[in-house]
């Protein structure tokens, strides 16, 4: 995609890159939404070891299918039978479970959409985590592993260096997880830690099995048909793809909670995917109220370096669905702006999204956010060490431009054109804005 933004790049060269990108089945190697996900969910403990960086490819893939459904029917039956509530998924995701899941994300730098969503399934769990948890996590959890867009590495090298429990048994190590919690398979997490981890000598023989398990190497869209293995692990936690505390790739999180003026209820950055030099950035605001506006401009050449792009009206009520934005950051580092500009959005954006790109600005504009009171022009400061994210304007402007949209008989509304169907407008009509997950509100709106 940002090739095809490039135009350096010929059309033959994109289409030749285009037949190879994507050579067997699975889900994309780097760590995107889908690749996020599953391994949050191992991390939660509804996942069996493995579940996140063994390749769709590998028998070892097929194995994990058959052992979930062996262990779906025996918890099944321990709780028809038995009565045995502590296989529920509800009794396993437990608040503890939700801290776990959110450090692993924050020491790995998943995709920004994973706050989305553990906060609407702690929502609909009825475990009260919030954003200013995942503050508070994001404070004290170091960066123990980074992955494609963030590096060179992809899932299948996560896997080869002892997958996501491996990452857990360093943070373990480093007193940031909570050992007690039960977990889908039977097992404590503490007890899934110690029989999957690569340096611990007394490991379960099936670790090898699952850590050993390689891409095939070649074409290949038929699932679990293959069996390469790795030759050697990877156990280098100072230099390698999974790092122990002491050599952490950062002292901070790979994710981040911002708040200011332009976000009062916060908003996300993927720090992992942010070079140091843009942690403090500040620059004149070029304002678009859809991606499709915002697309068009930057491809047009309308944004230059130091400028920060804000693309409002697109969560989830003024979208409304809060679509993917990875065309927005894909073009701007088509146009070599991917070090000196920045973007933010109400809206969200792709697992693959990389840069200082700020998403889940909340409360949206279309909720009467301050994100919908910002003008071309207008400068903006992004300071991540401090966790702030402002517009530079004095309350009584931002008082008097409030004052100004509420007034309007078309106020808190985009300036474009957009079919919108009856259902989005349904959906539009109660759902909250990201900080709470985008989740369905019927009659507690405030």
């Amino acid at each position: 995609m940002v090739m095809a933004g490039d135009d350096s790049v010929s059309d033959e060269q994109l289409a030749r890159i285009e037949k190879l990108a994507c050579p067997t089945c699975g889900s994309c190697s780097g760590m995107f939404t889908a690749n996020s996900m599953n391994c949050l969910n191992e991390a939660i403990g509804l996942a069996l070891p493995g579940n996140g960086t063994v390749v769709a490819t590998h028998l070892e893939r097929k194995k994990l299918f058959e052992k979930a459904a062996r262990r779906l029917i025996r918890n099944t039956l321990g709780y028809y039978e038995d009565g045995n509530e502590e296989v529920l998924p509800r009794s396993i995701a437990s608040f503890g479970a939700f801290e776990n899941a959110m450090t692993l994300d924050i020491a790995m730098g998943g995709s920004t959409n994973t706050v989305l969503h553990l906060l609407a399934i702690a929502h609909e769990a009825g475990v009260p985590f919030t954003m200013k948890d995942i503050d508070r996590l994001s404070r004290k959890t170091p960066v123990l592993c980074k992955v494609a867009p963030s590096s060179a590495y992809h899932v299948e090298d996560v896997n080869r260096a002892g997958g996501i429990l491996g990452i857990m048994a360093e943070l373990d190590r480093g007193g940031l997880i909570r050992r007690e919690l039960a977990r889908v398979d039977g097992q404590t997490v503490g007890e899934a830690m110690d029989a999957h981890d690569l340096m611990n000598p007394d490991r379960s023989p099936a670790a090898g099995e699952i850590y050993s398990a390689a891409p095939g190497g070649g074409v290949n869209l038929v699932m679990g048909s293959q069996e390469k293995r790795y030759e050697s692990f990877d156990t280098d936690r100072s230099a390698g793809c999974i790092r122990d505390v002491a050599h952490a790739y950062s002292r901070d999180g790979g994710l981040a909670v911002l708040t200011g003026n332009i976000a009062e209820d916060g908003c996300i950055v993927k720090t992992a995917g942010v070079a140091e030099e843009l942690h403090l950035f500040e620059g004149n605001a070029k304002v678009y109220d859809s991606q499709d506006t915002a697309c068009e401009a930057i491809l047009k050449g309308e944004v230059t370096a130091g400028e920060v792009v804000v693309i409002r009206y697109e969560g989830p009520r003024g979208g409304p669905g809060m679509q993917e934005m990875l065309y927005p950051t894909s073009y701007i580092k088509a146009r070599k702006l991917g070090d000196k500009c920045a973007l933010i959005t109400d809206g969200r954006f792709s697992g693959g999204t990389s840069g200082l790109s700020v998403g889940h600005i909340s409360p949206e504009a279309a909720e009467g956010g301050a994100i919908g009171l910002i003008r071309n022009g207008d400068r903006i400061r992004i300071d991540i060490p401090a966790r702030s994210i402002r517009v530079l304007l004095d309350e009584k402007e931002l008082v008097r431009r409030r004052k100004e949209e509420d007034g309007k008989a078309a106020g808190w509304k985009p300036v474009r054109e957009r079919s919108v169907s009856e259902a989005l407008k349904v959906y539009a009509s109660m759902v909250s804005s990201a900080h709470r997950g985008a989740i369905r509100i019927l009659n507690d709106r405030q």
